[in-house]
Order: C-alpha cells, then sequence, then structure tokens
C-alpha cells in the first residue's frame, strides 16, 4: 500500500517514517506501505497540469501512480470542493488532523502521529475506498480514529435551505389554494342596526 503525507506534515517527519518503515516493528504493523511525500507528485509551474495553491493535481498524480492513502495536516482541506472532489473522484483513504493540531510546535506534531500510526495503519488497512478519517489529538492508546463525513457541508447547506424554503412555498400556495377565490366564503358582517331611542 502506498501512503503520502502532504505538505503540512513535517517533511522530517516523513524521513523518520520511511527510514522506520524497513524496522521490523513497522514492518510487523505494515506489512511493508511504501511511504511518501505528496510533494513528489505536484507538478511544476510549466507543467499542463499545475493549478497554483490547489491540491487536485498531485492528487490525481498520485491515484495514477497507485496511491491509495493520504495522511494530511491539512485542517481545511474537507473545506475546499475542488479537493474535497478529487480525493472522493480518486478513491482515497484519507487520514487529517485536528484543527487544533495545525497550531502545534513541531515535537508536539511528530509525537502525536508516532503515537497514533499502530491506529492509523489499522484503520488504512479495513477502511473502503473514498473515505475520510480524523487523527484525534489526544494521547490515549488503543484508541481509534473518527469517521468524517464525505459530504460538501456547503453544499448539503444550501440543498437544506432549498428544500426547506421549497417546503414553505408549498405551504403558502396550499394555503391560498384553500382560501375561497374572489372572496367568495369570507365573513361578512351583518349591517349595523341603528337604534333610535
Amino acid at each position: 500500500m502506498r501512503v503520502a503525507f502532504d505538505e503540512h506534515i513535517p517533511s522530517a517527519l516523513v524521513r523518520v517514517l520511511q527510514s522506520f518503515s524497513n524496522e521490523r516493528q513497522f514492518l510487523k504493523l505494515t506489512g511493508g506501505y511504501t511511504i511518501e511525500r505528496a510533494r513528489d507528485y505536484a507538478p511544476k509551474i510549466d507543467d499542463a497540469d499545475y493549478l497554483k495553491g490547489s491540491d487536485v493535481p498531485w492528487i490525481r498524480r498520485y491515484a495514477a501512480a497507485g496511491g491509495q492513502v493520504i495522511i494530511s495536516g491539512d485542517t481545511n482541506m474537507m473545506a475546499e470542493h475542488h479537493e474535497r472532489l478529487a480525493l472522493l473522484e480518486e478513491r482515497m483513504i484519507v487520514c487529517f488532523f485536528g484543527s487544533q493540531w495545525s497550531g502545534w510546535k513541531f515535537y508536539k506534531k511528530c509525537a502525536l502521529v508516532i503515537n497514533w500510526w499502530p491506529a492509523i495503519v489499522k484503520t488504512m488497512t479495513i477502511a473502503e475506498s473514498s473515505t475520510f478519517w480524523r487523527v484525534p489529538t489526544s494521547w490515549q492508546e488503543g484508541g481509534e480514529l473518527d469517521a468524517l463525513p464525505t459530504e460538501d457541508k456547503k453544499l448539503t447547506r444550501m440543498i437544506r435551505q432549498r428544500e426547506r424554503q421549497t417546503k414553505i412555498a408549498a405551504e403558502r400556495k396550499a394555503r391560498r389554494e384553500a382560501s375561497p377565490a374572489d372572496g367568495q366564503g369570507t365573513l361578512k358582517l351583518a349591517p349595523r342596526e341603528d337604534t333610535d331611542e
């Protein structure tokens, strides 16, 4: 299995994991995963598929090379519609970190990845394609990654809002149609009787 760490994971940590990948404990755990850097798949400025500031080109290149898993330190990647869509279309298994992770210093980030590495490997092994996972920012042992929704949250909100608006409009229309037209059936008041006393 090929595992790529994106540019938001400290590159020194990726090199450490690459060197660990031949150690007996890692081989026993992973069965010999190939650990790579997303940077190795990123197009250059003059490449036809280069898109400034977008992860989509390297995701597509990585998938074409047989990549299956991405470990991302970009806590905003799921909110980027085109990047989230590329991850799903390329059937990636993606492990993200909690939002506070991006504010941590180097050693704490590295320690968390190593602490959770067995759970990450276990999840990668059993996860279905096109799934997103979150590595908890805690230090518990024997924990599990959190499954994340894969839908576009903004699009889902827009669809729900549109459904509510359609329902409200239908209810208003039904009320208008239920009330008689041209004043028929409206309550009429009897003329006032004036009494002279």
